[in-house]
């Protein structure tokens, strides 16, 4: 909260400042602007005295008088007091020189036959910036109050603009609790203090992401990769080196060597970050390329397939998680179907899977190692589409009706929000 107080304090103090400086550079030019255009003005009415005195000479040959009563005229430099002499033996050029008494002479020298002589006008009395000066500094410092007065307006606006917006930010990513989304949306401009504080919420959601992917992978490694590490060490322990293995241990072996094969491979599609990547995919597309691609399909010359799905539906999701979601949920149908029938469809937001079986499944088949009395499965496949469908937010539900088991995926949640963020993209006024 100091950073972002003195933040403020820096902007207000800055443009005050500059406000000041600005106000007095404009005023000091203002009177000096005064100054310039009161001295030309005596210099040209000495300049323009000069001249008619220089005509009357060249017409009469005689020495006039100066015309104006605050002009005299003397004979040379020598005439004149000695201050005045040394102050011209200093600056040949100059004009401008002091009366003795606190004012202020202008001279001009004119050429008269051989002879300088000097027009010296006294304008002490015509100064009116030297004597309005008194007058004019209350208005000049209420014109100075007055800048400082929108100077410090304008500080406390831009602070208000700016700088609230980023002490916002800041607090809100202070109080920020890990786990928990940071929701930055409520408060940010829509300028490019809004695309910084976006471009940071989102990088908070990827390290989120990230770390939760990093903690699930952990727990999932401990907790899945256990049952089979320890089944393939009791396994081990029992071999006999002298003794080939029976069916039972061969059986163990490939299945622990199965189940381990098949989570690593999830988890690892899980915990990558360009699995979280997603896409706007065709259902039907997906499902096609897994069954042409499915071995077990192949070899099934009886097999009745249907498949209702439409054609322009389309789900957000990533390509490789969904063929693994589809292949283990066609494998699992292919396992356990008692008869060569599968049957795909897709009503509104809802895939359902469905083959025949000829006895009851146990309730809980979403949960690991959990598999049908007679499946020679390792009860893994339908956990790890779970996890897929809980990545995604989906709903996985199965159960057993008329001697059908069905397994449905519901892809409301994520396809509500893609449609509306594919309408925003055609829509963006």
């Amino acid at each position: 909260m100091l950073a972002s107080q003195s933040l403020k304090a820096s902007l207000q103090q800055s443009i005050m400042v500059f406000s000041l400086l600005l106000a007095l550079c404009f005023m000091l030019l203002m009177l000096g602007y005064a100054w310039v255009v009161e001295d030309n003005v005596f210099n040209r009415l000495v300049t323009a005295e000069a001249e008619h005195i220089t005509r009357q000479y060249q017409k009469t040959g005689n020495v006039i008088a100066p015309s104006q009563p605050f002009m005299a005229l003397h004979a040379g430099w020598q005439s004149m007091s000695k201050e005045i002499q040394q102050l011209h033996q200093m600056r040949p050029e100059r004009i401008e020189f002091p009366n003795g008494g606190g004012g202020t002479l202008h001279l001009h020298t004119v050429m008269l036959g051989n002879t300088d002589w000097i027009l010296a006008a006294d304008v002490t009395s015509f100064e009116v910036t030297r004597d309005y000066l008194p007058k004019l500094l209350p208005y000049l410092g209420l014109a100075l109050f007055v800048v400082l007065a929108i100077a410090f307006a304008l500080s406390l606006y831009l602070s208000l603009k700016f700088i609230r917006p980023i002490e916002a930010i800041s607090t809100r990513v202070k109080q920020h609790k890990p786990g928990t989304e940071l929701n930055l949306g409520d408060i940010l401009p829509d300028n490019e203090i809004g695309y910084l504080g976006h471009t940071i919420q989102h990088n908070v959601a990827q390290l989120q992401a990230a770390l939760t992917r990093e903690t699930d992978f952990t727990r999932d490694i401990s907790h899945e990769l256990r049952t089979p590490a320890t089944v393939l060490k009791m396994v081990l322990s029992r071999l006999n080196s002298t003794a080939a293995p029976d069916e039972l241990t061969l059986s163990q072996l490939k299945q622990s060597a199965l189940q381990m094969e098949q989570t690593i491979h999830v988890l690892l599609a899980l915990a990558r970050e360009e699995s979280m990547q997603q896409q706007p995919l065709c259902l039907l597309a997906e499902i096609e390329h897994c069954l042409i691609n499915n071995p077990r399909l192949m070899r099934q010359d009886d097999l009745q397939l249907q498949l209702n799905v439409a054609a322009d539906y389309r789900i957000s999701a990533n390509k490789n998680l969904l063929h693994i979601l589809l292949n283990n949920v066609i494998d699992n149908a292919f396992h356990h179907a008692s008869d060569c029938q599968l049957e795909i469809s897709l009503k509104s937001d809802e895939l359902r899977i469905a083959n025949p079986v000829a006895e009851d499944s146990p309730d809980d088949l979403l949960s690991p190692g959990v598999k049908g009395h007679n499946s020679e499965g390792i009860g893994q496949g339908l956990h790890l589409v779970n996890r897929i469908c809980q990545g995604y937010h989906w709903q996985l539900n199965s159960s057993i009706c008329d001697n059908w088991f069905c397994l449905t995926i519901d892809f409301s949640a994520t396809h509500c929000a893609g449609h509306n963020s594919q309408q925003k993209n055609e829509n963006p006024n």
